[in-house]
């Protein structure tokens, strides 16, 4: 499939709000990724995707150039659409109003995040960062990073067309959430410097 014709397909899945299944390795045919399509620009798709057991597992922005098939309304699908009924688990959009047609996804997701405080991930290669967004443009990403016990360490930029992969909410995250929380109640419990007398 071309570029422009995956795009088109992602638009018309996220209207519909469709559940999808998303192909992206070219080195595994048979790997993909299955979620409802929620919204899609021109270089950008948001979607809130499941794990084979039909629960959710968070939401990702991809690059529609890294797409290389999609299927909807198949068999799969509609097995994840049945897992999911069991699990009790209900898809609620990421965005209350979603971002107008014209308007940058990646980017709209990003401020979006930074006003929630959301903790993201932000894959390029082989690398992974995981932290809160403290800026961003058009053009550049500023993350806070957490160190490996989740406490917070440096500032670290990021150019967006670099990104291949956005993640928010999904385990990675949860589980930064998790630590930095436990890091907050070890800081709570330390006892409290007296102040100096002179």
């Amino acid at each position: 499939m071309n570029n422009g014709y995956i795009s088109y397909m992602l638009r018309i899945l996220a209207a519909q709000g469709a559940l999808a299944s998303v192909y992206t390795d070219p080195q595994d045919p048979e790997g993909f990724s299955a979620g409802f399509v929620e919204a899609a620009d021109s270089g950008h798709v948001l979607m809130c995707d499941l794990n084979p057991w039909g629960q959710i597992e968070g939401w990702r922005v991809r690059r529609n150039q890294d797409v290389l098939n999609i299927l909807y309304g198949e068999e799969y699908e509609q097995r994840l659409g049945m897992l999911m009924a069991y699990h009790h688990q209900y898809h609620k959009p990421f965005f209350a109003d979603p971002p107008a047609e014209d308007s940058d996804l990646l980017l709209a997701v990003l401020l979006e995040c930074k006003a929630r405080g959301a903790i993201v991930s932000v894959i390029e290669g082989d690398d992974m960062v995981t932290g809160r967004v403290t800026e961003v443009n058009g053009l550049r990403l500023k993350l806070r990073i957490f160190d490996f016990f989740g406490r917070e360490a440096e500032e670290e930029t990021f150019t967006l067309r670099e990104i291949e992969l956005l993640e928010i909410e999904t385990q990675e995250e949860q589980m930064y959430g998790i630590l930095e929380e436990l890091e907050r109640q070890r800081l709570m419990l330390l006892p409290k410097e007296e102040p100096e007398t002179t």
